[in-house]
């Protein structure tokens, strides 16, 4: 089982979410099916489940062919592509963004890596991973980096392929041969949970046409809170079951879902660490309810239905139990 439960930023999923409505996909039944229907409620620095959104793009590319990926990137404008596009925005070159990427990645994804190596000749950029996708996931993933990665080199004005060479999962049914036109040295599989894409030096020091504000060196982008408060697994629970109350009730099935584990092995993991599945729950009501008290004009009954309680009375003796206080108390107490 994970050390923690895998995550990434929910801008991540932009690109797709874009796609999925400019072609007028039923996007709500997509992200309802991965369990990320509450992914519009969320600012785009909240964590969301890794594993929910790799369901979410193989899902995509089952109904809409193994090349989906490369549909969703080719329609996306540089500020669309989630992540990438916007540590990208302000580099000089594919070398210079690629680079900044590879910093940039462990404040964007929890178990993820990325590493570029330059010979002079060529430079070789390496995601690798330990989320234990299968392979029809792990593809989907490598097709839309694979992607990605032509068009970041497609901003310097080149025209494609201009990727020298790719190794990647192979599809189970569809192998490679649809990845194909991302490359002009050829496609090869990969046995690792891991993609290599090749370019020529050339093509990664060649300048983008334009270079937009650099928005990495903003107050914000400096203080972009963590994917996940203090370490161990509990600690990765607790983003989960936050962003979840903003679509119902985050049960234990559905977080354990999205640890890829068992009910039965969430709560033991969970015990090793002195604590249960319904404690996180309560710390996690806990900080919202003081956050929403402390900062906003928001009424009792809106939110018991935010944090996922059935009536407003079984919030006020949450509350009570929490922090000793009623909420009208605490707002009293906000407000002198």
């Amino acid at each position: 089982m994970a050390q923690s439960i895998p995550l990434i930023r929910a801008a991540n999923v932009l690109p797709l979410v874009r796609w999925m409505e400019v072609n007028r996909v039923n996007t709500a039944a997509y992200l309802e099916k991965a369990d990320l229907s509450y992914w519009f409620a969320l600012s785009p620095l909240d964590a969301i489940p890794t594993l929910n959104a790799a369901q979410l793009l193989r899902d995509l590319a089952r109904d809409y062919e193994a090349d989906v990926g490369i549909k969703i990137v080719t329609q996306a404008s540089l500020a669309e592509l989630g992540f990438i596009g916007g540590v990208a925005l302000g580099a000089r070159t594919p070398l210079e963004a690629l680079q900044r990427l590879a910093f940039a990645l462990p404040l964007h994804s929890s178990h993820e890596t990325l590493r570029i190596e330059n010979n002079g000749a060529d430079v070789t950029v390496t995601l690798a991973n330990t989320l234990g996708l299968d392979a029809e996931s792990q593809h989907a993933v490598h097709v839309l980096f694979s992607s990605l990665m032509q068009q970041l080199c497609l901003f310097t004005g080149l025209r494609a392929p201009v990727l020298k060479r790719i190794a990647m999962t192979s599809h189970p049914e569809a192998g490679l041969s649809h990845v194909a036109s991302l490359t002009y040295d050829g496609v090869y599989e990969e046995t690792l949970p891991a993609i290599m894409v090749t370019i020529e030096a050339s093509v990664a020091l060649n300048p983008f046409r334009t270079v937009a504000r650099d928005r990495t060196a903003t107050p914000a982008a400096m203080q972009m809170p963590p994917l996940m408060e203090g370490s161990g697994f509990a600690a990765s629970l607790r983003p989960v079951i936050s962003a979840m109350l903003h679509g119902g009730y985050p049960s234990v099935s559905r977080v354990a879902r999205a640890g890829g584990t068992s009910v039965r092995s969430l709560q033991r993991r969970l015990g090793k660490e002195g604590t249960s599945f319904s404690e996180q729950l309560d710390l996690v009501r806990r900080k919202l309810v003081m956050s929403h008290l402390a900062t906003e004009d928001v009424s009792l009954a809106d939110l018991s239905e935010r944090l996922g309680y059935t009536e407003q009375s079984a919030l006020t003796r949450a509350v009570r139990r929490l922090t000793g206080r009623t909420p009208s108390e605490l707002i009293d107490e906000n407000q002198r």
